[in-house]
Order: structure tokens, then C-alpha cells, then sequence
């Protein structure tokens, strides 16, 4: 929309969600840059307008702009990119969407005009609609990089239009609350239809001198009948039927009892459906005190609770906006709720003897971890040496996932495999129910690990009574850790089992003691 004037004329007698001193700025601002704004175009005006777009593809030029007006082209800066939010402080953005920015999983979103039902550029400015601001919502939201949304918010409202309603329900029902991706509002000016907006969020953080609520609708109606009989016009309007309402409200006559009743009737239907939006999304305010703040505007803090919109609740924070972002940077950071503790194994009993084999127990540590080795789930333990002694004789005791019940035990079973499997199964089994693992589980759990014969253990027990207290400290610091090299390798259950050289080392050790 590049003429201001048909603007003007497209939100005439129109509510207006927005604060009167920026609806008056505004105005004025529009006044002043073409006195035709305020004057109902002709059908002559129209056709012009229009044929100043044919062939050109955008407006025509105008006289102080002498780069255009000379023949040399101004290139145009897309919408969408000039209303990409990408602040300074925050570096540059990882990418550009439809009017947001993509940095660090944040979808950046800004809005620091009047909102109007569709985007454009108007006096120079681009300006978000509704529409703008919902589709940079969908694809944000859709987008698998975008792990939040951050909407800045400069504005003192807009035009009512059915884009509204919506764009608050769309950021209601993908918020995280709603189980979909956290969206946080920082509010420089969320007044009125910005708060509408704002308060669908999960998180609201304003400045100190921060403005929110206005919760409240307006029209305006101008008679200018007195200027026109002054200036000796008359405006005769034919209607059908000839007693209607056609006309009524029209700015050329007296606002009639009629009309006044039907505006005003149309502006609390606006302001009922603005309260119930609000306490949808934010539920602490609720309807009767918003109507009792009387479409009033709060400072984000102040001194007496009355007047600050942190103490009624419309905003949740204080902050710079780089410290909101940097809170949602965190925030979006943080492991979900219950991620620890789903990744723990489940705490075993303690007791104070080994338990006995059972078949519940490794039912139930089987359905666990279904798809690992005894090995990594022994490696997997975190809990305290004499717990974690006590789950690895557990899993120990556990019949293999491997071995399936067969009719016929093979004829000639691999003698090195089988026979290495069984007899680490055993020691492992003797180590942790010794009298010795009990006294030292420390060193019980890494012979485990490693896996040492039951002599072996014996062996790291004695050496470990006679050493200074030096070598004992640095035993217990490497208590535990899983010490698999070339001396030692992995069986078919996943154990790790001796090789045949540490077998042949071992058995000379023995045949010299």
C-alpha cells in the first residue's frame, strides 16, 4: 500500500486497538505528508492512483526524490528482508526466514510500528500486519533449526482486523506450554492490540520503563458538518432503502443516537474478545481485573504496585533485551525435565550379602537395556562401590541374551571360546562374592572390568596389604576404570576375557610361585 491516503481510507470508522497520544501522532504524521488523507478520494483520485502504477511496478516518483526522478532506479529492498530483525549485539544471524532472523536456534522477530492487517510500507516505514507476523510464525515454528522464538515488540497497538484473533491462537497452541517450542515476548511497548499478541507467549520481559496493557478498544467518529455548511457544502447521499442505516456513522453528519449505539456495541464485542484472549493465555489476569485496570498503560516497573506492570502481572521479568535473550539462549539449553533421571539405570537394592540368582531379576535387568552386552552395563553403573558390587554380581548372575535352549547340545564344542567363557564367568562370579570384594570393592570392580582370574584378584589383594600408602592411593584412583588392552580381549557375550598370551603369562607365574 503506497499511497498513505488510501490507507487512511481503507481503516476509516474502524476500531482501533491503539493508545490515542500514538494514534494522534500518527495521524498527525499523516496530515502533515498529504493533506488528502483525511478527505474521501473521488473515483477520478482512484483511477490516477492507479495509473501512476502501470508499467512501473511501483510508485511514481516523487519530486524530492531526485535519484529516481533523474532515471536512475532506487533498488528496492524487499518487505520481508527489511523487516528481518537482526540486532547488533547479537552478531550476525546464522540465516534470514520471512521477516525473522535465525541465530544461535532463536527465530528473532521484531514489530516496532502500529500493526495494520497487512504488512506494507507506509510513509516510509514497513509495517507488520497480521498476516507478515503469522506467516514468519509458521515457518519459524516449522523450521527443525528454531529451538525458540523471541518477538520484540515496539508498539502502542493496531488496527482491529481478523488476523488478530488468529495469530494469538497460533501463538497459544505452538508455545511450550502448549507442548510445542518456548516463545518469549520482550516488550519495549506492548500496548493494546501488541499485548493482545504478548500475552499468548510463555514469557513476557520488559525494560523498567517498559510499557504494557491498555487493554481496551476505540473508534473515533468525526463530524465535520459544521465545516462543510461553514464552507457552504452540502453532501446529499441517495439511499435504499430510504429510512436505512446506509450512511449512519458517516463523517459528513451528525453521529445519530442509532449509530452511536451500534458502535458502541461493536467496540465491547472487540474489547470482550480482546479480555478473553488475554486470560487465555496469561490466566492470573483475569477478566474482572482487567476491566478494572479501565484500558489503562503501566510502566514494566515502578515503586508503587498499582502502576507497575510487573506487580499486575503483565510482564514476568525485568531485563536489557540481551539479557532476555541470553535467558531464552539457556533456557533452550537446558535438558528437558526428567531427561537425567530417564537416563539413569534403575537404583538396585542394597543388602548386605550378594543376592541369589533369580529369574525376576534378570527379567528386570534385561527389559532395561535390552540391546546391551554385560559388559557395557556394567560399565554403565554409577553408583557406590559396595551398590555397584552388588549390580554387577546381579548382572552376572543373569543368564546370557546369547543362549537360546537348543534340542542338542553341540557335538564338539570350540574348546578355547567356550572354556575362556566360562571360567571368566566363574571368577568374576567367585571375585564378587568373596570375602575380599566385600573389604575392597573398589579393586573388586576393576578386577571385573578387567577381567582378572579369581587368582589374579587374590594376587591384586595381597600386593595391594603389603604396598606403601602411596600405591594404594593411586590404586584407588584407577579403581574402576576400564583398563581393556592388547593383554586382554572381548568374548562372544561381550566380557571382556583374557587373551592366550596373559593365559601363558598367568600359568608361568603360577608353576614358578
Amino acid at each position: 500500500m503506497r499511497d498513505p491516503a488510501s490507507l487512511a481510507t481503507r481503516y476509516a470508522g474502524r476500531p482501533v486497538l491503539m493508545t490515542s497520544t500514538a494514534a494522534r501522532s500518527y495521524a498527525e504524521r499523516l496530515r502533515a505528508l498529504d493533506p488528502r488523507a483525511f478527505e474521501r478520494p473521488s473515483r477520478m483520485d482512484a483511477i490516477l492512483r492507479k495509473l501512476s502504477f502501470v508499467g512501473q511496478g511501483r510508485r511514481a516518483p516523487l519530486a524530492m526524490e531526485d535519484a529516481e526522478a533523474a532515471g536512475d532506479p532506487i533498488p528496492e529492498v524487499p518487505l520481508e528482508e527489511r523487516l528481518a530483525y537482526s540486532p547488533r549485539w547479537a552478531g550476525e544471524p546464522d540465516d534470514l526466514g520471512f521477516c525473522w532472523s535465525l541465530n544461535r536456534g532463536v527465530a528473532l522477530i521484531c514489530c516496532d510500528t502500529p500493526l495494520v492487517e497487512r504488512g506494507d510500507i507506509w510513509c516510509g516505514d514497513v509495517f507488520h500486519g497480521y498476516d507478515t507476523l503469522t506467516i514468519a510464525f509458521r515457518e519459524a515454528l516449522a523450521d527443525e533449526r528454531v529451538k525458540g522464538v523471541f518477538l520484540r515488540l515496539d508498539s502502542p497497538g493496531g488496527v482491529v482486523g481478523g488476523g488478530l484473533p488468529a495469530l494469538a491462537a497460533l501463538i497459544r497452541d505452538n508455545r511450550e506450554a502448549a507442548g510445542g517450542k518456548p516463545i518469549w515476548v520482550y516488550a519495549d511497548m506492548a500496548c493494546s492490540a501488541a499485548y493482545w499478541i504478548a500475552a499468548q507467549a510463555d514469557r513476557i520481559l520488559a525494560p523498567g520503563v517498559g510499557l504494557v496493557g491498555s487493554i481496551g478498544a476505540v473508534i473515533v467518529h468525526e463530524n465535520w458538518s459544521a465545516a462543510l455548511a461553514k464552507e457552504g457544502v452540502e453532501i446529499t447521499s441517495i439511499e435504499f432503502p430510504a429510512d436505512g442505516l446506509k450512511t449512519d456513522g458517516a463523517w459528513w453528519k451528525s453521529l445519530s443516537e442509532t449509530a452511536l449505539t451500534a458502535l458502541t456495541s461493536d467496540v465491547a464485542q472487540v474489547g470482550r474478545d480482546f479480555i478473553a484472549d488475554v486470560s487465555a493465555g496469561r490466566p492470573h489476569l483475569t477478566g474482572e481485573a482487567l476491566l478494572a485496570t479501565q484500558a489503562d498503560a503501566y510502566m514494566a516497573r515502578h515503586d508503587d504496585p498499582a502502576r507497575s506492570g510487573e506487580a499486575l502481572g503483565f510482564v514476568d521479568g525485568i531485563a536489557t533485551e540481551e539479557q532476555a535473550f541470553e535467558q531464552l539462549l539457556a533456557h533452550i539449553a537446558a535438558p528437558a525435565e526428567g531427561t537425567a533421571e530417564d537416563s539413569q539405570p534403575p537404583a538396585a537394592p542394597v543388602s548386605g550379602s550378594a543376592p541369589a540368582a533369580s529369574k525376576e531379576t534378570p527379567m528386570r535387568s534385561t527389559t532395561t537395556a535390552p540391546r546391551q552386552s554385560k559388559a557395557e552395563r556394567i560399565a554403565a553403573i554409577d553408583a557406590s562401590a559396595e551398590d555397584k558390587l552388588d549390580r554387577i554380581q546381579q548382572i552376572l548372575d543373569e543368564p546370557d541374551e546369547e543362549e537360546k535352549p537348543e534340542e542338542e547340545p553341540p557335538a564338539d564344542p570350540p574348546a578355547d571360546d567356550t572354556t575362556a567363557q566360562s571360567g571368566a564367568q566363574a571368577d568374576a562370579q567367585r571375585i564378587a562374592g568373596s570375602a575380599e570384594a566385600k573389604a575392597h570393592p573398589h579393586l573388586a570392580n576393576a578386577a571385573i572390568a578387567t577381567g582378572q582370574t579369581f587368582a589374579q584378584f587374590k594376587a591384586t589383594i595381597a600386593a595391594h596389604a603389603s604396598a606403601p600408602k602411596a600405591v594404594r592411593q593411586l590404586g584407588a584412583a584407577m579403581a574402576g576404570s576400564k583398563r581393556l588392552g592388547p593383554d586382554a580381549t572381548a568374548g562372544s557375550s561381550g566380557d571382556a576375557q583374557p587373551s592366550a598370551l596373559a593365559r601363558r603369562a598367568e600359568a608361568r607365574r603360577t608353576a614358578a610361585a
